[in-house]
């Protein structure tokens, strides 16, 4: 066990590099009438010929919401939530990046019939790797208040489910408490930032996939703020555990994989097969 020493070192520059920070980018705001007019007006407001952007900042390392499908008559809406690194210019540039996670998750969940619209949410802050807030669930707890805001003002009566990678992950497990989800879905996750399922506050089923070449840290320590507590797919967590298969930290939601397929059947259907 770390000394208290150590452990303050540690709190000390995590602290500092809080205070100085990345320039942080402006909240994004969608809108919270989500009728085919008003989501017509927004996407035109936002001026992303041929996309389909809820909100965009450039602020920083920027933010951005895109929606794939149509969200004014859907009837499962799957938010995928991106974890550290990702800014605007990454947007679309890996399996797990919003706009290219979006468009796979799309695309295996039309497979399984109609009705499906998919959120890229990159309507927060991820700290980059390099900065010591990382191994803090402080980012988290400032993404979760706006991924909250962001599920709360969905259309009501529609299946929302939650699929998180990695850092994002926990700020979904910051998020979901009172949030009609029916499926919390994680892959690569260092922790949820908890020890239990049950410490969620969720009724959603709780689902989590690690893949078998995943070199995500899962320490499954939580002191205070530092640490992300129990691996989630390990027995004592309380989860549902799904095959990760041959997964990579970044191939969960690679075009064509197993894997993908899985995720998206769990998000539309609550089944794993």
């Amino acid at each position: 066990m770390r000394s208290p020493r150590r452990l303050l070192l540690v709190a000390l520059v995590a602290l500092l590099a809080g205070a100085a920070g990345r320039p942080m980018a402006e909240e994004s705001s969608p809108p919270h009438d989500f009728t085919a007019e008003a989501l017509r007006r927004t996407y035109e407001s936002v001026g992303w010929s041929g996309r389909q952007f809820l909100a965009l900042s450039r602020k920083g390392d920027g933010q951005a919401i895109e929606v794939i499908g149509d969200l004014a008559t859907a009837r499962t809406v799957i938010v995928y939530v991106p974890g550290a690194g990702h800014g605007l210019s990454s947007f679309d540039t890996s399996a797990e990046s919003p706009g290219q996670a979006a468009r796979a998750l799309y695309g295996a969940a039309a497979a399984l019939g109609p009705g499906t619209a998919v959120v890229g949410w990159l309507g927060y802050d991820p700290p980059d790797m390099i900065n010591p807030e990382i191994i803090t669930v402080w980012p988290a707890e400032r993404g979760a208040r706006r991924l909250r805001s962001f599920v709360a003002a969905l259309p009501k009566g529609v299946r929302i489910s939650l699929v998180c990678h990695s850092y994002g992950s926990v700020v979904c497990g910051r998020a979901v408490r009172g949030l009609p989800v029916s499926e919390l879905i994680v892959t690569g996750s260092p922790g949820l930032g908890v020890r239990t399922a049950g410490e969620l506050g969720t009724s959603a089923r709780v689902w989590a996939g690690l893949g078998s070449r995943d070199d995500v840290l899962r320490v499954g320590v939580l002191i205070g703020p530092f640490g992300f507590g129990t691996d989630p797919v390990r027995p004592e967590f309380g989860g549902r555990v799904f095959d990760g298969g041959e997964a990579r930290h970044g191939t969960y939601l690679r075009e064509g994989s197993p894997t993908l397929r899985r995720i998206a059947r769990i998000a539309v259907t609550g089944a794993a097969a």
